[in-house]
């Protein structure tokens, strides 16, 4: 349990976060610090491969970096909690709270049942109890297997801003003739892989765009292998294809026995510690993606993580990407219901949640300001209010201004944009939620003062609302069309 008190000035409310890839990330602490309403910091250490234990001595160290500015005394002879709590007395604050870890990673020997997971789960209980102790309560992992997101460009929005894309003829393209899982193409249809509908848009995408140019090709590979754990100590086709060929003819049954076996293990060791484990979604939530079980793409895979005590990192962009899960305040009533049938609370069930919008034609996606966007995020906070959440949420991607700066993705100030615009919207939800019941009452009294049917009249407004605000989100068509601009970019 934690030893510490994490002082934040609207702990008892929703908190705005924001991630950050620690020392070595160009947005800097101070950066996030000057974002107003941002008293989060979501981080990992990077820094420690995937399966060792964060150590008692590199949680504090980090915990120091964002919750204290750096001090010229501190003692080289203290580390860990005593090295904290010197802090707590000579330093000054920065009014930043690091209780949120993504991700201490589920690796890929957990995964995929290797004999090596005993190690790494023994490593995990105690990275859990570590963390614990400096008041980490949320910690967040992924069952995605290989990759942990995928996208395939760098594409421009009409005002300029950079942005990141996903175009699936690319990553079919990416598939079957640089990865090459198999002989021939048809092999990709006949393991689910690809529809021949598909085959046939990646053999256009690749013959329009890729097949004469080496360079374009190394910048769809470097894109894509972005997103594997350890990409940046570098990642090869070949790495990638040994990694997926270790879930080959693996089904999701057998992926779920090893998610429930380790769940099962370290689950009560995060209670004990006082830790909310949660999953992130696929992201995109396709399956199978490439060639390999997906356990994690809407309400049935997060039920069955629910059931073994494993809350819910909702990111509604990766599930939206999933056409059965457009209508996202739906899917987020059904989870949450079907967790507050087993006991939990709101925070339980949902303990971080990113928020960010998509455009979508229902396979491509591509992400989009979280502004223009505000009907779908407003009607998901409401929702959230409605239900009674308070934790930690944070604006996922977002797009890089010309006067920003950070990884793609995490434009500091396209956070900071989108950070706002949330923190308005649970505002306002909170004031219309606070409204509710005085409507009620003054209904039942023009109703000759009733009281007695306050808790139906009360009741009734909520599903009302409820039933408004789940209407089904609309499509936001894009225009998809393969041009020069957006085709595929590095990440330099």
């Amino acid at each position: 349990m934690s030893e510490i008190f994490n002082q934040n000035w609207n702990r008892e409310r929703v908190r705005a976060g924001m991630r950050w890839f620690g020392p070595e990330d160009e947005v800097t602490i101070r950066n996030i610090q000057q974002t107003p309403g941002v008293t989060n910091i979501v981080t990992a250490l990077h820094h420690i491969p995937a399966g060792e234990i964060w150590t008692e001595s590199e949680v504090a160290k980090r915990k120091i970096e964002v919750e204290f500015r750096s001090h010229s005394d501190a003692p080289a002879d203290l580390e860990g909690m005593k090295l904290y709590q010197w802090h707590q007395i000579h330093a000054e604050r920065t009014g930043l709270v690091w209780d949120t870890a993504e991700s201490l990673v589920f690796t890929e020997d957990i995964k995929n049942g290797s004999p090596d997971r005993e190690k790494h789960i023994r490593n995990y209980k105690q990275s859990l109890q570590n963390l614990g102790r400096f008041g980490i309560i949320n910690v967040v992992g992924n069952f995605m297997l290989v990759a942990d997101w995928t996208r395939t460009s760098i594409t421009a929005l009409p005002d300029g801003s950079k942005t990141l894309k996903y175009i699936h003829p690319a990553f079919a393209a990416f598939d079957i003739y640089l990865l090459k899982r198999h002989d021939n193409e048809q092999d990709y249809v006949d393991d689910d892989s690809f529809t021949a509908a598909e085959v046939e848009e990646a053999r256009q995408y690749w013959n329009q765009y890729l097949a004469n140019d080496t360079e374009r090709q190394q910048q769809l590979i470097n894109m894509i292998t972005a997103g594997l754990p350890g990409a940046q100590e570098g990642f090869t086709l070949d790495d990638f294809r040994a990694a997926v060929s270790k879930y080959e003819g693996m089904s999701v049954e057998v992926l779920q026995d090893h998610i429930a076996y380790f769940l099962d293990t370290v689950v009560p060791v995060a209670n004990a510690c006082g830790v909310r484990l949660c999953c992130h979604a696929d992201d995109p939530a396709f399956s199978p993606f490439p060639g390999t079980p997906r356990a994690v793409g809407g309400s049935a895979g997060y039920k069955f993580l629910l059931d073994h005590g494993c809350g819910v990192n909702m990111c509604i962009g990766s599930l939206m990407a999933n056409e059965s899960n457009r209508d996202i305040t739906a899917v987020i009533r059904e989870i949450a219901e079907y967790g507050e049938m087993k006991g939990m609370s709101m925070e339980d069930i949902f303990p971080h949640i990113h928020l960010r919008p998509i455009e979508t034609d229902g396979k491509n996606f591509r992400e989009g300001h979280h502004a223009e966007h505000r009907e779908e995020l407003a009607k998901v906070v409401h929702t959230l209010v409605d239900l009674g959440w308070q934790g930690v949420f944070r604006p996922d991607h977002a797009p890089a201004s010309d006067h920003g700066f950070g990884r793609p993705g995490y434009d500091v100030i396209g956070r900071g944009y989108g950070a706002q615009l949330l923190l308005g919207l649970f505002e306002m939800a909170e004031i219309v939620k606070a409204t509710r019941a005085k409507a009620v009452k003054a209904a039942i009294k023009a109703s000759k003062g009733d009281m007695t049917l306050k808790d139906k009249a009360i009741k009734a407004a909520r599903k009302a609302e409820a039933k408004q605000i789940g209407k089904k989100i609309a499509f936001i068509k894009v225009p998809f069309v393969f041009g020069e601009q957006g085709v595929c970019a590095s990440l330099d």
